[in-house]
């Protein structure tokens, strides 16, 4: 299944939509989430070899980023 939009800025591990000061990807790739893989054409509802951990796509529990900004991405209302 392929996505149009990167479901990861959607997600609840993702590093701008949590308080755990991670600057860069998410709690499964804290490095950096491999390009155009994860996020726009898998669904990340599995765990894979390659990350952290045995996070997997969780929608955003807020409304706004750390950023400010709104999650609007796959948010459940």
């Amino acid at each position: 299944m392929e996505y149009g939009e990167n479901i990861c800025i959607g997600c609840d591990h993702f590093c701008l939509n949590n308080a755990d000061g991670l600057t860069t990807g998410c709690r499964a790739y804290p490095g950096g989430i491999p390009t155009m893989s994860i996020g726009y054409k898998h669904s990340h509802d599995e765990v894979y070899d390659d990350q952290v951990g045995d996070y997997i796509y969780m929608p955003a529990k807020s409304k706004e980023n750390i950023m400010g900004k709104k999650i609007s991405i796959f948010q459940k209302d």
